[in-house]
């Protein structure tokens, strides 16, 4: 079985973030994300599924229990990469275009996260 460290930094390699990335995304420190990856810590089950959503894999996939399938985990990540914004944009400022994507879906996930949590304090 794959340990969690290991399938978080693969995931976190794929889509060209680096541990403050991730950090920063879901909310805690860049040592928490390390630790993580080097099997010290294990996040909790809000984090890991704030994780899950962020890699668009399954929590049985995140945790190890199966192999992670995709080669480039969260789905709107391929179309983004092939956009001919993002294509022109690569071109323009030099910045790989899977950064570009990255830094997109990395924005939509926050944004799908900040209205979440709004309707859920709408609730209370």
């Amino acid at each position: 079985m794959i340990q969690f460290g290991d399938t978080l930094k693969q995931l976190r390699q794929r889509m060209g973030l680096r541990q403050d990335d991730v950090a920063r995304i879901v909310g805690v420190e860049r040592s928490t994300v390390a630790n993580w990856e080097r099997g010290a810590k294990q996040p909790s089950l809000e984090i890991l599924v704030k994780l899950r959503q962020l890699f668009g894999v399954s929590l049985d996939e995140l945790v190890g229990v199966t192999k992670v399938t995709t080669p480039f985990p969260l789905a709107c990540y391929f179309s983004l990469v092939s956009d001919p914004l993002v294509k022109l944009l690569s071109e323009r400022t030099g910045v790989p275009a899977k950064h570009i994507a990255a830094f997109i879906a990395a924005l939509q996930f926050l944004d799908d996260v900040c209205n979440n949590n709004h309707r859920e304090q709408e609730q209370y």
